[in-house]
């Protein structure tokens, strides 16, 4: 027998490259967010409740004393502190879904598939909430995922997807663009029809849509999607170009070594490119890369930097120097200057940093974003001044020099912003709603 229409749920998960949530609406009634609880600290103290998780998973070191070697969200960070680095912490997995290349790590003497990480995660994701949130659900998707260059890549990102969230209990599953879960959040209490542009900002990818909504326009479908567009730009490209402009010169960019016959050489870049994404500083620890940083810094003009290099390395500091990072990104969003400061393990960083330098050095990036947004225009058939509202949502939104951008083009009375780090979970829970009301 079905079950009365006020009693069913529907589950909307925003699995994104920074952090992720659930949205959950009962029946008829306004979508909430599952609220997401940590477990116990080892002193058996709770947690609180957060209405989002950093998405990564932690595998501790081998002890005898380890019960259960993952953890993720907020946990997994606190472990990997607690045991100064040692183990394996996995972050931006969502950002390898499209790629050809990786398909498996191996950790604590098993092959992972990119799948398993990416279940292991949304399951310990929904064992950590009250809500039981059953077999069913709609999940947002950027309109192209990071990476990919064809529809053949998205494709993809989507099959490894649904492997994942079946891994998490999930059987039936349905994508929606995440843009478009946004506007569902946006439209929520307007009492009159609009043209809307939204525009998401996420760690991974920056999504757009133009798209009609309003009581007048009734459910989100594809009727009133004008269309989509979307680059492989977020929050993570900003937070490696404060790496390569600041972090990466501290420790040896652009410096040079003499080799054994005292012929001098550079540096070489690809050292660095390692340190634009933390996650990815474990692949230098290769014998072949260190033997190599050991070699440049006996003949280094600057030894002291690429000992500190070393050091990042073999202390694993990748994630302590971007959370130094990107807190100086946040404060430039409010402030017009301010000094990013990092002394750990010995390896001391300190530079003031300006907005507007800031502005100009992420300025070829948002050329590209403006790029976008004008072909989504293009292809919606619309010009910006037909547009009533832009809705900005992600967590990179806040960065004045977008919002800026967004008010040349539109219009800065029209750019409005709210919820940015739950509104796509929010507006995937009214999506599933739409998908599975009939079911």
């Amino acid at each position: 027998m079905t079950a009365p229409a006020a009693t069913k749920q529907y589950v909307g998960i925003d699995f994104g490259t920074t952090n992720s949530a659930v949205g959950v609406a009962v029946g008829d009634g306004q979508p909430t967010l599952a609220p997401l609880v940590p477990p116990p600290q080892a002193s058996g103290e709770a947690q609180p409740s957060s209405p989002t998780w950093r998405s990564v998973l932690y595998f501790e070191p081998f002890t005898d004393e380890v019960r259960d070697p993952v953890s993720v969200g907020p946990a997994a960070i606190a472990r990997y502190l607690a045991n100064d680095g040692e183990g394996r912490l996995v972050q931006s997995i969502k950002s390898h879904l499209a790629s050809k290349l990786f398909t498996s790590t191996r950790i604590r003497n098993r092959t992972w598939a990119l799948e398993d990480l990416i279940g292991t995660f949304l399951r310990r994701l929904r064992e950590s909430t009250p809500v039981e949130l059953g077999s069913r659900a709609v999940i947002g998707r950027p309109v192209n995922y990071w990476g990919a260059s064809e529809d053949a890549d998205n494709e993809r990102a989507m099959k490894r997807m649904r492997k994942a969230l079946a891994v998490a209990g999930f059987d039936e599953v349905a994508f929606v663009y995440e843009p478009i879960a946004a506007a569902s959040r946006y439209s929520a209490n307007l009492d009159h029809d609009e043209l809307v542009f939204i525009a998401d900002f996420g760690g991974g990818t920056s999504d757009f849509s133009v798209i009609r909504v309003g009581p007048g326009v009734g459910r989100t479908d594809t009727g009133a999607i004008l269309a989509t567009g979307g680059i492989g730009i977020g929050g993570d490209t900003f937070d490696g170009t404060i790496v390569d402009r600041v972090i990466a010169p501290s420790l040896g960019k652009g410096g040079e070594f003499g080799d054994e016959f005292g012929a001098k050489m550079p540096v070489p870049p690809w050292l660095y490119q390692h340190l634009r994404r933390w996650h990815q500083l474990s692949f230098l620890r290769s014998r072949k890369t260190m033997a190599l940083l050991d070699r440049i810094a006996r003949g280094a003009d600057e030894p002291t930097k690429i000992q500190r290099l070393l050091t990042v390395i073999e202390e694993d500091l990748g994630l302590p120097l971007h959370q130094a990072v990107e807190a100086t990104k946040m404060k430039l969003s409010s402030e017009s200057s301010c000094a990013l400061v990092f002394d750990q393990s010995g390896v001391a960083i300190a530079a003031q940093l300006l907005r507007d330098t800031f502005d100009a050095w992420i300025g070829p990036d948002l050329d590209v974003i403006d790029r976008i947004v004008e072909k989504t225009l293009a292809d919606a058939n619309v010009q910006a001044g037909d547009v009533d509202r832009v809705f900005t949502t992600g967590g990179s939104s806040f960065v004045p020099a977008i919002r800026n951008r967004l008010g040349a083009t539109f219009g800065d009375d029209k750019v409005v912003g709210g919820d940015e780090l739950t509104s796509v979970a929010w507006g995937l829970a009214v999506c599933a709603r739409d998908h599975f009301v009939g079911d």
